[in-house]
């Protein structure tokens, strides 16, 4: 459903400019993806409001339940009412902790949002006062590993500019394109799957130990399958030349 609105969104972004006077393809381009970014990231700050209510209330609720049940074993309650109060418990114990886990995925992501914000208005900026191009470090073959899952494969990325993209294919079977932005020393990749759609987001560094260059980072699902990871680390090391 993200995935939809985003790319409407950017639709018609990208329409509204098309009436505008001839400007810098690449700065028009990063404006459209600023945009896009507050948008989803009122999106995400609406969404972390409203899992807090509801974690106020499972909290109070789980505290409830747990005086009840203390209550209840002071005055020798039934084993078997016992048995269904603490069931209760755990139960709502388990509702606060998944809220907790979702709060802090959501914060997590506004954090990454607003970061990415201010490294494309700082490029923007960069652009706009005609300062140099960038050396390209990352076009080429990359070898991936992705976990959780020991997933491993191959990032063939193309930089034009501060855009990139590219292809993938990775262990299982798993293989689509690449689209994102390399800002900052920051790489953020969208991962496209050619069965699944729009499956993950990754964020990485462009991290240099001597003269191995390396990206390293997290990524963060958008297509939630059931039983299948939602977030983990990712690292590529650049495929030596032959």
């Amino acid at each position: 459903m993200r995935a939809s609105i985003e790319s409407a969104v950017l639709l018609a972004l990208i329409v509204g400019a098309g009436g505008a006077q001839a400007r810098d393809p690449v700065v028009e381009s990063l404006r459209v993806q600023m945009e896009v970014e507050r948008r989803l990231l009122a999106s995400d700050v609406a969404s972390v409001e409203r899992v807090q209510e509801l974690l106020r209330a499972a909290t109070e609720r789980m505290v409830r339940l747990g005086d009840d049940l203390v209550r209840a074993q002071r005055e020798g309650e039934e084993p078997a009412v016992l048995n269904a109060r603490a069931a209760d418990l755990r139960k709502s114990e388990g509702e606060v902790l998944d809220l907790v886990a979702q709060a802090q995925q959501l914060r997590a992501t506004i954090a990454a949002r607003r970061d990415y914000l201010e490294q494309v208005a700082a490029e923007i900026r960069r652009l706009e006062e005609g300062a140099g191009t960038s050396q390209d470090e990352l076009s080429g073959r990359w070898l991936v590993s992705i976990e959780p899952g020991a997933l491993k494969g191959t990032f063939d990325l193309r930089l034009d500019g501060t855009v990139l993209s590219g292809l993938y294919q990775l262990s299982g079977g798993w293989r689509g394109s690449l689209r994102g932005t390399f800002i900052g020393g920051t790489v953020r990749l969208e991962r496209i799957d050619a069965q699944l759609g729009f499956v993950a987001t990754y964020t990485g560094r462009l991290v240099t130990r001597g003269s191995e260059k390396r990206l390293e980072g997290t990524w963060e699902a958008t297509n939630l399958a059931g039983g299948m990871p939602v977030s983990g680390t990712w690292v590529g090391q650049r495929e030596a030349k032959p």
